[in-house]
């Protein structure tokens, strides 16, 4: 039984999109191991929002060929669909492809004749679905019901890399998260890589799609990944109050300054992403609310920083993820006067790690002594457990088959992964 083994880089689509790739390599006889293990076959599934996520690729190329020099190193996902000239550089990279190939990815390392391989960039205008139903013993499942990008914000090469606004057809997302109900995954995540754009090219949209799913019958939940703070529709925010969907949204800022924003070609205002803020909490009173900020971009003044650093300070968010500008060629970022230096961008990103921090600690304390209903996380049903607003916990004993638990979190720590508590039981809460 020949050995495969997978790192990946990135977005959660991307490590669906691995999960895809080891289920079709296991229904052909293929074993997969650990990335740190001997392996026939590695992939590494990149990605390219930043140049520090072009060197982590490339390490792990390099890594992946000490490892076995017998062994054939693919590389496929944004970075070699965006770049491949670059990892064709890199000497260990035995086949190169983009973001399509993954679809078909058993079928072009058992084709590989000892040659580097350079296959199609991402010009398919069909929807490639990733129909997965084994997820081990998780209770998570992850659909993605959407792909591509026209966004172009000045910044971003994403949309180079995963092509345009395509949707699954909503009676066959209804249809697989109905068998993986069924097959008693209790949190089902919809994917996609601009999922507020699910259903624009076929005059549908990720609100009527949230409608029919939550008709669907039987115990489980919602969670949704990335959202821009623009495609918040009244619609969505109306259907997102239903008690199936969880109340834990991710929302990209990326700056407070109005200025900045127009430079990134962002299609809001930082009044506006305040104000849906606060309407989200309003709603969804034990809400948390993620976001992504990025400091440093061409033309960020002291006085831009502040105001993120203000805007930030004064909403009620759950964490930070901080992002430096990263020059990416191709983007009309990349020609844009006012660089920023590295050390100020270094500064500025620590204040906002430092913030977000705080911000965090103080969102997991107001839960303190109260009690989440959580999903098991890991394998076995493991001792680490995540509540509906994304507070993950760790149990004084294994969930086991347990797809619901009744959590009280009994400590808080600094950082996400220091919360504690004890799994209770239902009879336990009716005394």
């Amino acid at each position: 039984m020949k050995k495969v083994a997978f790192y990946t880089l990135g977005c959660k689509m991307n490590f669906h999109e691995t999960a895809y790739m080891q289920e079709q390599f296991k229904n052909k006889g293929y074993q997969i191991v650990p990335f740190d293990e001997v392996a026939d076959i590695y992939i590494i599934n990149t990605c390219t929002v930043t140049s520090t996520a072009d060197a982590k690729s490339r390490k792990a190329v390099r890594k992946a060929k000490r490892k076995n020099p017998e062994g054939v190193v693919v590389v496929t996902g944004c970075y070699s669909e965006v770049y491949p000239e670059e990892v064709e550089k890199v000497k260990e990279a035995d086949i190169i492809t983009g973001n399509v190939e993954k679809f078909r990815m058993v079928e072009i390392v058992e084709n590989f004749r000892k040659q580097k391989l350079v296959c199609g960039v991402w010009n398919e205008v069909k929807f490639f679905p990733l129909v997965n139903l084994d997820y081990g013993r998780k209770s998570r499942a992850f659909v993605k019901i959407q792909q591509g990008c026209e966004s172009f914000c000045s910044y971003c090469i994403i949309p180079k890399a995963r092509g345009k606004y395509l949707s699954e057809r909503p009676e066959k997302v209804i249809e697989h998260i109905k068998l993986l109900i069924e097959r008693g995954y209790s949190e089902i995540v919809l994917t996609g890589t601009h999922l507020g754009a699910y259903g624009k090219d076929m005059d549908y949209s990720l609100a009527k799609l949230l409608k029919e799913l939550i008709k669907i019958p039987g115990r489980f939940r919602i969670r949704l990944s990335s959202i821009e703070p623009q495609e918040f529709t009244e619609e969505l925010i109306e259907v997102v109050t239903s008690e199936k969907i969880v109340s834990h949204f991710h929302i990209p800022l990326q700056s407070g300054s109005n200025k900045i924003l127009q430079l990134m070609r962002r299609r809001y205002t930082r009044d506006y992403f305040f104000s849906l803020v606060e309407k989200l909490t309003q709603i969804k009173k034990d809400v948390c609310i993620g976001t992504d900020v990025m400091v440093g971009f061409p033309g960020e003044e002291e006085c831009d920083f502040m105001e993120t650093f203000s805007l930030l300070n004064d909403l009620p968010v759950g964490y930070l993820h901080v992002f430096p500008y990263s020059e990416r060629k191709g983007t009309r970022a990349y020609f844009m006067e006012g660089k920023v230096k590295d050390s100020i961008k270094k500064e500025r990103s620590e204040k906002l790690i430092e913030l977000g921090r705080d911000k965090s600690f103080k969102f997991r304390e107001r839960f303190k002594g109260k009690f989440l209903e959580c999903v098991p996380l890991g394998e076995e049903g493991g001792t680490v457990v995540l509540s509906g607003n994304y507070i993950h916990i760790k149990v004084d004993k294994p969930a086991g088959n347990e797809k619901f638990l009744k959590v009280k979190l009994t400590e808080v720590g600094k950082e996400r992964e220091d919360n504690r508590g004890v799994i209770v039981s239902e009879d336990a809460l009716k005394t």
